[in-house]
């Protein structure tokens, strides 16, 4: 197949290139500067004009559509926040007109998506509830909103990649903390009790290739189906670095230094992925020890 991967030099996209370029034809559409990489990948820059994303859709078969500026980058100014919500909808923007010049459907289109969308609780959500009303939930609802206007209608299958916090050692929240933790100042957040909503990088790719081979359609979780605690998870890095955990951040603390962007950590996610588990996906890392086990940086 030729696959399509928007966003591909990010931290997904190395590893979900790195698991499918030995059997299809991948191109990246990226910021990075265009090249050929070898007879079956390369990387096309999409910041120049529309032919670099007609060329590069062309009797494209799958378009994973990964771009956006990272969530938690900088801190949610108002220039900011319209930062990240532009950056996404103007992905599918493009994607969109692009097909539209070249008269080309392809069989499936995924657009990302998080956990995000949904309402801050404790209690267990899927696919089927409803958005909720913070900032990330208005960019997601949004986000999946332009999907679904721009591509319902140019490709068989559209899937929306609802994708909780990945645990991953070479990009996102464990390269992160790991330094942190090393050095003893790793810290509980708030109560502690706030659910985490995780899923190991390798689940991420495994869940994507799932996708490809059955006949998934809508919103769906990428997310592990556990239950672990802002504690649990704190405690785990801890152990695995070899370091204590005994400090406690309040929650005023991270609305001081974070402002809004503290709400996503000192709230529950409670987020379980019915569609994948019920499309018979088996997790290969459904513990949070062996995910943070695998992936902490050992530098």
């Amino acid at each position: 197949m030729k696959i399509v991967i928007a966003g591909g030099t990010g931290g997904i996209g190395k590893h979900l290139v790195s698991a499918l370029k030995d059997y299809h034809e991948i191109i990246i559409l990226s910021r990075s500067k265009s090249q050929i990489i070898s007879k079956k990948l390369q990387i096309i820059n999409y910041s120049t004009d529309i032919e670099s994303w007609c060329k590069a859709l062309n009797n494209t078969d799958v378009i994973i559509n990964l771009a956006g500026e990272p969530i938690v980058a900088k801190r949610w100014s108002k220039k900011q926040k319209q930062i990240i919500l532009d950056s996404r909808l103007n992905s599918i923007k493009q994607i969109s007109k692009a097909l539209k010049i070249i008269n080309h459907n392809p069989q499936l289109i995924m657009n990302a998506s998080a956990i995000g969308y949904y309402s801050y609780s404790s209690k267990r959500q899927n696919e089927h509830n409803k958005n909720g009303s913070h900032f990330s939930s208005k960019v997601c609802v949004e986000w999946e909103n332009k999907a679904v206007q721009d591509f319902s209608s140019q490709t068989k299958r559209l899937v929306i990649l609802r994708m909780g916090i990945v645990l991953d050692s070479k990009s996102g929240i464990l390269l992160k903390l790991c330094p942190l933790f090393r050095y003893g100042l790793g810290a509980i957040i708030g109560s502690g009790k706030q659910i985490f909503p995780w899923v190991d990088i390798d689940d991420v790719v495994e869940s994507i290739k799932h996708i490809i081979k059955l006949d998934i359609k809508g919103p769906v979780n990428i997310v592990a189906p556990s239950e672990d605690d802002n504690y649990r998870f704190s405690k785990i890095l801890g152990k695995v670095l070899g370091r204590p955990v005994f400090i406690r951040i309040p929650s005023f603390i991270l609305k001081i230094f974070l402002g809004e962007m503290s709400d996503s950590v000192v709230n529950s996610s409670n987020i379980y992925p019915s569609i994948l588990l019920k499309s018979g996906y088996q997790f290969r890392f459904a513990k949070l020890y062996d995910s943070v086990n695998k992936n902490y940086t050992k530098e």
